[in-house]
């Protein structure tokens, strides 16, 4: 008789559908290709930091899925009282993970204490920040220094409780932020995050597992084995299609990122003095090319640093062409005609990275049909940073990455920011643009600075100090079942406080 039974509960087993007693799925496991650096929000300089910070922390500002700062902690954007004050109306209702309301006293000494503790990483952000005073629950004044229409997008540091202003290293699982995640643990090779249950909204998945996973080989192999739901921009390009086909039960997803790729010149170098040049080597790139066989279709051809989402980008500006005898012609009116095939030879560097090192040498291939001999030196990035801000080099390729605000033109190209203090590392000098660029950082009206920022545009297609190149895609290999999951420009994965396993 017990046999019996145990047969027929065995076929009932068999039979049964397996999904009846399968658990829903509710955790989200992720790939992260290197270590956290820190939990505290004040020392988070490095991409991974800055992502657990945007889960863990709540901040002043956050940024919408195209990389605009809107108001986060704030009850509205700050208002501008002058081109150097404005003010904060912060919101009462949001908690830390234990129950204790987020106080205006917090916000402000997280903020005091970047204004004085220069060893902290993000305290350069606050140089110009001449005092960041609470006039009472939920007001704060802050005074510049001197105008600066971009600074609210600095008020993105995670807020800490005024307690923990004094702790030299923030124990990441005593850490109390105001997220809509809690670190629950944390290894060498694993992080784990749970609801903070004191957020609103809730989140909607129970735990999310972020995995240190540095090899690339791994991460595929853990997707393909269902280990891993999520991997950014972590898989090589020319396994995507196959992953995708290959596995049902994962999908690709993609969006316009803040990455601009360029090919910078040393304008200090004669050959680049002539504007002819400049532009002839503009006409010779194919971009388009490079983008479907290198880049996989990844990229949008660029027209200027920002890229087409953003609000400031100017719609007006002309679209690159291709031409490659134009380009010789160009070169022949510039008293370079070809001899023996070659009419001079340049050097162009970037860094060991294989992508960037393949996109280097398909530039050197299509310079080479109209003339232009190029020699490729890659090197490591140490090493490369010190060549750019020495002078030594010729051209190279490179990119902007993670800019929200129009005054990174300032930043790249204004005469006062020559390297070691600033980024112009093409040396380029143009008084008009200097102006205009003073100017764009003044004016807090959006109108005005539109305007601005158009001529900064327009100046740069002109005088071509950069050839801008395209605005490579973010991409995520994704569970297809996961909902709610979209990809941030700056590569952020704020979409998780709302994603969920139906």
């Amino acid at each position: 008789m017990r046999n019996t039974l145990f047969r027929m509960l065995s076929l009932f087993l068999c039979l049964a559908p397996t999904h009846a007693f399968s658990a829903a799925k509710n955790s989200i496991n992720l790939a992260f290709e290197d270590a956290v650096r820190s939990f505290d929000p004040r020392q988070s300089a490095d991409a991974n930091s800055q992502y657990i910070e945007d889960l863990v922390h709540c901040s002043l500002m956050n940024f919408d899925p195209d990389g605009k700062a809107i108001p986060g902690l704030l009850v509205k954007a700050p208002s501008w009282l002058s081109p150097v004050q404005l003010e904060l109306e912060v919101r009462g209702d949001v908690k830390f993970s234990d129950g204790s309301p987020v106080r205006t006293e917090d916000v402000v000494a997280t903020y005091k204490t970047l204004m004085t503790n220069p060893a902290l990483r993000r305290a350069s952000a606050f140089d110009g920040v001449e005092k960041f005073e609470m006039l009472g629950p939920g007001k704060i004044r802050i005074t510049l220094k001197k105008p600066d229409a971009s600074f609210p997008t600095n008020l993105v540091v995670g807020i800490l409780r005024e307690s923990q202003m004094n702790e030299e290293k923030l124990d990441p699982l005593l850490l109390k932020g105001c997220g809509t995640f809690q670190i629950k643990s944390q290894t060498i090779n694993e992080i784990l995050l749970i609801p903070n249950p004191y957020a609103v909204p809730l989140a909607k998945i129970a735990e999310i597992k972020i995995k240190i996973v540095r090899n690339e080989k791994t991460r595929y192999a853990k997707l393909r084995a269902g280990e891993l739901d999520i991997v950014q921009n972590g898989i090589s390009r020319d396994t995507l299609r196959t992953l995708e086909k290959r596995n049902p039960n994962l999908k690709i997803i993609k969006r316009q990122s803040l990455k601009t790729t360029y090919l910078g010149f040393n304008m200090r170098d004669p050959l680049f003095k002539n504007a002819k040049i400049r532009d002839a080597i503009s006409l010779a790139i194919n971009r388009q090319e490079i983008i479907q066989i290198i880049l996989q279709g990844l990229a949008t051809p660029a027209r200027t640093l920002l890229p087409p989402t953003s609000e400031y980008f100017d719609q007006g500006l002309p679209v690159p062409l291709h031409d490659a005898k134009a380009a010789e012609k160009l070169l022949d009116e510039a008293g370079f005609p070809r001899k023996d095939g070659i009419r001079f030879q340049l050097s162009l560097k970037s860094t060991t990275d294989v992508t960037r090192i393949s996109i280097a040498k398909a530039i050197a291939s299509q310079l080479k049909r109209i003339g232009i001999k190029v020699v490729v030196e890659s090197m490591e990035w140490g090493r490369f940073k010190l060549d750019l801000e020495q002078g030594r080099i010729q051209m190279w390729a490179a990119q902007w990455i993670g800019f929200k605000d129009p005054d990174i033109y300032r930043f790249a190209f204004a005469t006062a920011n020559f390297p070691p203090g600033g980024a112009n590392r093409g040396w380029y000098s143009n008084p008009t643009l200097d102006a205009l660029l003073e100017a764009g950082r003044e004016k807090n009206d959006f109108s005005e600075r539109k305007k601005i920022y158009d001529q900064v545009q327009g100046i740069l297609a002109t005088d071509k100090p950069y050839v801008f190149l395209w605005h490579e895609e973010n991409f995520a290999v994704v569970h297809r079942e996961l909902e709610g999951f979209e990809l941030f420009a700056d590569g952020r994965y704020s979409a998780l406080r709302t994603s969920y396993f139906p």
